[in-house]
């Protein structure tokens, strides 16, 4: 009677178990967003413009100071209001008075600021004013809603006048 009983319990057993692991399994899609992901949230952020003096010749050496900020709004179990976070990107102008800056951020920049300074006094054509921008931020591309957080694009063309 015994083996009777623990032969029951155990077809008894595999059907229950039989039972869930069927209800377990679902769409591909499901399964798709269960996965691991490695790495860390990105985004693509590239800053570009031109400095020239007043006489639209190119200058060369100029330092480029690239700030930006990103906003972090407060969430449950955070104590700070306000999480401001600066990023600075230092760089200077080519012989054509270019500059390009491309990197991978964490975020996308809700603002920028860029300041281009006169570093060098004479050399290069001359002993320039600082000139301060805040550009606008353009979204070039979107994000995958996931971890890529999509291309940021900032350009700005400045005139310097000479102090």
């Amino acid at each position: 009677m015994a083996k009777r009983i623990n032969i029951i319990w155990k077809h008894l057993a595999a059907v229950i178990l039989g039972l869930l692991g069927f209800a377990s399994c679902g769409k591909e899609e499901a399964v798709e967003q269960a996965l691991a992901m490695y790495g860390q949230p990105h985004a693509n952020f590239r800053a570009l413009g031109s400095v020239k003096d007043e006489k639209g010749k190119p200058i060369e050496g100029i330092r480029v100071s690239i700030t930006r900020h990103n906003y972090y709004p407060n969430t449950t179990g955070v104590v700070w209001q306000n999480n401001n976070q600066y990023e600075y990107d230092v760089l200077y102008t080519d012989s054509k008075g270019a500059y390009q800056l491309n990197e991978s951020i964490f975020k996308g920049p809700d603002n920028v600021v860029i300041v281009f300074e006169d570093v060098d006094g004479e050399d290069h054509g001359g002993n320039f004013e600082s000139v301060r921008t805040t550009p606008s931020v353009k979204q070039v591309e979107k994000g995958d809603g996931m971890w890529y957080g999509g291309a940021y694009k900032v350009e700005s063309n400045v005139k310097m006048k000479k102090k």
